[in-house]
Formats: structure tokens, C-alpha cells, sequence
């Protein structure tokens, strides 16, 4: 029970978050290089070289770890902005914090007295901020007063003249709208980073009014467009959380698609970078042109867009208490979480099932074949780091060997998945209380939220996080499950082992097992369309999704489940050697995906298997990221066709999200041993684009080996699923 100390206390430590948060965008501002560009017309910082003394502060990792607290980039910002322009949003908050200091002799004093001390925090920023656009209006007139060239000499004019405008008024045309969600995107992140959610929906009334105006230039607009994606190539590439989502359905159920989809589609090709990292949504209205320029897109291998289907998502966040009129705004996070654009923040939270069977072979503790290792997350250019599992030490079961059946053991693995489960819960309720009581939003990106600017409070209390969405994410399944039928299998059904050898050899990393190993690896694995494995990797997403549909927080906040997994790299590395026949190290499954190099049966069978699962109901993201070689595939209309029937079917089945991609995994080779002759090839991750050669080697091989062919002994009719 709160008392009132407890609330001063929260009290006290909001205001110095608040105070904090205007003394860090001040120095972040002053580190922000201010450029406009020799040829082009997008105005805005690059990265400052790495010698130069104003860079002091975007190598400040304690001040960043501040900013990312109070803004973690993985949810779009709203359109205020857009709506009323920089002075109007400094206007409607100082307006509103009149009001409010008018009324502080309410009951709501205290209150009161915070939400005064945020506006004039988010009025201090976005000052800053417009300080920040005239500083480019300035340098452009300076650079039109050096230029000779009449030409260049009116193109800095023209910077100039939009930049001046964003400073008074609010954006009327295409290009001052872009130019402002530029501005505004840069400034939101010290390293030019973040979720752009619904780019193609927020710039669609400016081309309107452009049109309208007979004033709309779409060789300008995409030339606009292709700066900022080349922009973002240059500042920085990778898992840059910059996830843009095109197209989808109203509330009515029309299609949305519009000629700013296409445009940004045609920018993004024509730049041949890996950002931004492109989603689309598909319904039963898309358009056969959008349709077909993303299969031509796909066709290149490279796993750009990411497809989800309307028909999956939507009724399964209705089920869930988000009404269809909000449903119908969704787009992606950083990765491939689901977000109501303009409505709510990704505050997810992630575990995995895996490390759940070794838990139970071995008595609630660790295989003791884990050695602490030395990895990188996914760059070779990021920091080593020893990574943890972050669960907890499991309970104190039966001893495998005393379990008769495999019913029995099967009931202690979900005994030990509860057990965490439970552990999950307790950290998300306190996380939950905190973002009640002492948690803030960055004042710069509140103020892109109207219902922020009208009642000065922080957008996680009230001020435009209507639509709460913590989540509780679980993926692998497939390897997991791979396990526990390994275990059905070998020991209960054959009695290929006793459970004691198997511990024995599992505990050794299967070091002086290899027979027994093999054996292992050649028993049935999920994404072979095995109803055996499949039906257990079913059984355990719904006890998963069971126990998180059936939690409540502090207000009966729910949690959101989703069948998906981002640190399947991490967890390869922290689990010892499994009954799959995997050795401790080796790769474990993505998502709702295969383990690499399990999947022999082509697309069709793997398509099979993740239908068994629940996909749809983890709504918050349930991913199946499908990878085919493309040696196995005939050249031209061949593959145009076959990955229209992959899309086709994937939507008949109603897997929610589909990342496909091609490589050829002689070139992937070749790319690792020759980087220097490969640098333009782009490959998928678990949420964005990449180029192959600056991963590390270890998320290289799980590239690698994940790819399935086609070619396999029945006819490649037999092999494709049916796109009716």
C-alpha cells in the first residue's frame, strides 16, 4: 500500500527526470551537426567525425542510457507535429501550462505541480528544437551567399525558405513535410534511429494538398525520399529499430495503399541500401500492383518487405480489447512487434522456452557443459560482451530418472516453464508500477502527442498511451520441441537411451557420444510437416500463451503474448548440448521457425508446421521468418510464381507475419571468405536488414543454415503449397 512518503519520494524523483531530460536534449543538441546538403534539397545532421570535439556527448554512454530510458525509439511518434507544425505544438503547450498554473490551488496540487514542471520541460526542448531547424535555414542562406551558380544559389534559397517556414508555420506541402518528420526524426535519437511506423499514412494529406494546388512534383518528392534513405544508409545500418510500415486497411475495410506507397517503394530500390527496414500490410482488398511490386522486391533475395496479413492480426487484437478502429492503425516496433501507431508504446519484455528442458533434465539447474563465452550481438564492429540468460535457477523437481512416462516429464517441463513464467510476471508488474509512478517519456516525443500538449501530462499517464502494451515474448518453439520429442522418442518409445546416459552425454556436450548423437539429430523435427513434433510445439504455445493471456497487472493491465524471439543467438550460446542432438554453441530456431537445418522437406512442409501453431493469437509477434536457397529454385517467372504462392498460402493459413528471403548459399560462403567483394549483399536478421559481411561470423553460419531448397525427391508441384 502507497503511502504518502512513497509518493513524494516518486514525486521528487519524477521532477529530476524531467529536469534531467531538458539538460540532456540541450547537449545532445549542441552535439547535433547541423548540415545542408552540396546537390539535393533534405537538409540535416550527418554523424560528426569521431575527432571532432563537439562530439563529446554521443559518446557519453551514461547521458544515453538516460535518453533511452525515457525513450527506447521502438514505437512511431505521433503526428502533432505534422498537424500544427513546431509553433504550434510550442503553442498549445504554453497554453495549456497557463491553464494549469491558473489552477494550482486544486485538489490535484501535487499533480498539477508535475505536469507543470513537463510542459515547461517539452516546452524547453522543442524550443531547442526549433532552434535546431533555423540553424539550417541559417546555413543555407550562408551557403546561397558563397554559391556563384545561380542554379545551387536558388536551391539554398529554397532550403532555406522551407526550413523558415517549419519555424512559424505549420507544413503544408510534401517536401516541408518530409523535411519536418526529418528534423523531427533526427532529433528524437542521438544516432538517428527509431521506429518511422506509418510514413506512407502521414505524408499522404500533403500530396494531396500538393495536387490540389497543381503544385506536386514527384520527381522531387522521390528524389527527397531516396536522399533520406541514403541518408540513413550513411549515419548508420543494421538493427537500427527503423522499421516503416506501408499499406493496410481502415476501420471501414478499404485499402489505404496510396501513390506515396508506391513512391517510397520506388525510392527504396532506387537507393539499393538496407535501411529503412520495410514492412507491408496485406489484406483482402491490396491492390494486385502493390501485391506484385513486393513479390519483384522479394524475388531479389534480400527479405525486403516484410509482409503481415491484415486477416491474422486484426481479429486478434480485437479478441484482446483493442477496438477496430485503433486495431486498424497498427504498425511494427524496432522489429516485428506490433504497435497501434500514435497510441501506444512498445514496453515488451522477452524469454524463451529452450533453456526450459534443460532445466528440467537437469534438476532446475544448468546443463554443466555452459561455459561462460565472449560474443557479439550481431556487428562485427560491436563490443564483446558475456551474455546471461537472465532466468531463473528452476525449481527442484523430481529427478528425470524417477519419471516413469513421458506424461510425467512433459508435466515437469511445464512445472519449470510455470515457474519462470511466474518469475516473468512479478519483473512485469514491477515494471508496470513504475511506469505509473516514477517512469517518463521524453519530452520531445510527448509533444508529437496531441493529448499530451492539452493536459500536460506524460503520455504514460494519460497523455497518448490510450492503448497499454507491455508484452511477454517466447520463441524457438520448434527446437524446444524438437527436444521434448527427441526425449518421447529415444527414451520413453524406442529406448534408443535411458535417461540417465542421456544426461550423462548431454552434460559432456555429447563428447564421446556421436553415435548416439546422430541418432538424435536423424529422429522427426518440426518444419517437416511431422504431425508428432508439431502437435508437442502446439501443446507448449498454448500452455505459453494460456498462462500470459491470463495475467493481470496493477488495473488489470493485460500482457500480450507473442511466439517470437529476438536473442535466439544469446540463448544458442548459454544452453548446453540438447536432446535435438544439438551441441552446446550450435543455433536454435528464430520465431516460429525451424532449427537451422532441420527443415528437409521444402517450404510446403514448414508452412504445415507453423500453422499447427497458434500464430495468430500471439498477435504482439508471432513471426515466421522463411529462408530458401536459391539454388533450389528455376530462374525468371519460376520464382515470381512461387513466391506469390508462398504469400498466397501463408495468408490462407493466417501466419500473421512472413519475413522470405533467397540467398545463394555458395555466394554467402564466398562472402565470408572474400567480404571485400560482397559488400553490397543485404541479407534478413531477426527484425531488420543487414549487410552480410558486417555481421559477426556466428550469426553468418545461422544465416547459412537456415535456408531450405525445394529440390527434394517428390515433383515441385507436390512440393508447393496450394495458393487456392
Amino acid at each position: 500500500m502507497k503511502t504518502n512518503s512513497d509518493e513524494m519520494h516518486n514525486q521528487e524523483m519524477l521532477l529530476k527526470k524531467i529536469r534531467q531530460s531538458s539538460e540532456v536534449f540541450d547537449k545532445l543538441a549542441n552535439s547535433y551537426e547541423v548540415w545542408v546538403p552540396e546537390s539535393g534539397w533534405l537538409a540535416g545532421r550527418r554523424n560528426r567525425d569521431k575527432n571532432d570535439s563537439k562530439r563529446k556527448y554521443l559518446d557519453d554512454w551514461t547521458m544515453l542510457s538516460f535518453v533511452f530510458e525515457i525513450d527506447n525509439c521502438h514505437y512511431p511518434m505521433a503526428d502533432s507535429y505534422l498537424q500544427y507544425g513546431i509553433d504550434g505544438v510550442i503553442r498549445i503547450a504554453a497554453e495549456t501550462l497557463e491553464t494549469l498554473q491558473n489552477n494550482l490551488q486544486s485538489k490535484l496540487q501535487d499533480q498539477t505541480q508535475l505536469d507543470i514542471a513537463y510542459l515547461e520541460s517539452l516546452l524547453h526542448v522543442w524550443k531547442r528544437f526549433r532552434q535546431f531547424v533555423a540553424d539550417h535555414m541559417v546555413l543555407a542562406l550562408e551557403s546561397a551567399k558563397q554559391e556563384t551558380s545561380d542554379t545551387k544559389k536558388k536551391r539554398y534559397e529554397k532550403i532555406a525558405k522551407i526550413c523558415q517556414n517549419l519555424t512559424i508555420n505549420k507544413p503544408n506541402t510534401f517536401c516541408e513535410a518530409l523535411q519536418l518528420f526529418w528534423f523531427t526524426y533526427l532529433f528524437r535519437s542521438p544516432f538517428g534511429a527509431g521506429c518511422i511506423g506509418r510514413l506512407d499514412q502521414l505524408l499522404y494529406p500533403f500530396y494531396k494538398h500538393d495536387c490540389e494546388m497543381g503544385i506536386w512534383d514527384q520527381q522531387e518528392a522521390e528524389k527527397m525520399l531516396e536522399e533520406m534513405f541514403t541518408r540513413m544508409n550513411e549515419i548508420n545500418t543494421g538493427d537500427t529499430l527503423r522499421n516503416l510500415m506501408l499499406s493496410g486497411q481502415d476501420a471501414k475495410g478499404n485499402d489505404q495503399t496510396n501513390e506515396i506507397t508506391y513512391l517510397i517503394l520506388v525510392a527504396y530500390e532506387n537507393t539499393g541500401g538496407s535501411e529503412p527496414h520495410l514492412n507491408v500490410r496485406f489484406h483482402e482488398k491490396t491492390p494486385k500492383k502493390l501485391r506484385d511490386n513486393c513479390i519483384n522486391m522479394l524475388s531479389s533475395g534480400s527479405g525486403q518487405p516484410t509482409i503481415y496479413f491484415d486477416e491474422a492480426v486484426l481479429p486478434a487484437m480485437e479478441k484482446a480489447g483493442i477496438c477496430h478502429e485503433d486495431a486498424c492503425q497498427y504498425a511494427n516496433d524496432g522489429c516485428t512487434e506490433t504497435v497501434i501507431a500514435g497510441k501506444s508504446v512498445d514496453l515488451g519484455g522477452r524469454r524463451i522456452i529452450k533453456k526450459t528442458v534443460e532445466l528440467t533434465l537437469f534438476g532446475g539447474n544448468e546443463n554443466p557443459c555452459v561455459k561462460p563465452v565472449s560474443m557479439k550481438k550481431n556487428s562485427i564492429h560491436g563490443a564483446d560482451f558475456v551474455p546471461k540468460t537472465n532466468l531463473l535457477i528452476g525449481i527442484e523437481s523430481k529427478k528425470p530418472q524417477e519419471l516413469t512416462t513421458f506424461s510425467e516429464f512433459l508435466s515437469a517441463f511445464f512445472e519449470q516453464m510455470d515457474h519462470q513464467l511466474d518469475h516473468y510476471f512479478l519483473m512485469i508488474k514491477q515494471k508496470m508500477q513504475e511506469d505509473q509512478t516514477v517512469s517518463i517519456t521524453s519530452p520531445f516525443t510527448a509533444g508529437t502527442f496531441e493529448k499530451c500538449l492539452r493536459t500536460g501530462k506524460d503520455p504514460l499517464r494519460g497523455g497518448g498511451f490510450d492503448i497499454t502494451n507491455y508484452q511477454l515474448l517466447s520463441g524457438s518453439i520448434g527446437t524446444a520441441a524438437d527436444c521434448l520429442y527427441a526425449i518421447q522418442s529415444a527414451v520413453y518409445e524406442k529406448k534408443l537411451v535411458t535417461m540417465e546416459e542421456l544426461i550423462k552425454a548431454l552434460s559432456v556436450d555429447f563428447e564421446g557420444y556421436e553415435v548416439l548423437r546422430q541418432q538424435l539429430l536423424h529422429l522427426p523435427k518440426y518444419g517437416n510437416d511431422k504431425k508428432e513434433v508439431d502437435a508437442l510445439a502446439k501443446q507448449i504455445a498454448d500452455h505459453f500463451l494460456a498462462r500470459v493471456n491470463a495475467f493481470r497487472g496493477p488495473e488489470d493491465t493485460l500482457l500480450y503474448p507473442g511466439l517470437y524471439n529476438i536473442d535466439f543467438k544469446i540463448f544458442a550460446n548459454v544452453t548446453g548440448a540438447t536432446p535435438d542432438g544439438r551441441r552446446f554453441r550450435d543455433a536454435i530456431a528464430e520465431h516460429c521457425s525451424p532449427t537451422p537445418g532441420a527443415a528437409k522437406k521444402g517450404p510446403t512442409a514448414i508452412l504445415n508446421s507453423a500453422s499447427t501453431l497458434p500464430m495468430k493469437e500471439g498477435f504482439a509477434s508471432s513471426v515466421l521468418h522463411l529462408t530458401l536457397d536459391k539454388n533450389g529454385y528455376s530462374m525468371g517467372a519460376d520464382r515470381i510464381k512461387i513466391i506469390d504462392t508462398l504469400l498466397r498460402a501463408s495468408e490462407k493459413k493466417k501466419i500473421p507475419v512472413l519475413s522470405l528471403t533467397m540467398y545463394d548459399k555458395a555466394e554467402l560462403l564466398d562472402a565470408q571468405l572474400h567480404p571485400e567483394k560482397h559488400l553490397d549483399l543485404i541479407v534478413r536478421v531477426w527484425g531488420f536488414q543487414a549487410r552480410f559481411t558486417e555481421l559477426d561470423k556466428e550469426l553468418q553460419d545461422h544465416i547459412d543454415r537456415k535456408s531450405t531448397r525445394l529440390n527434394s525427391s517428390h515433383s515441385q508441384q507436390s512440393r508447393m503449397p496450394s495458393s487456392a
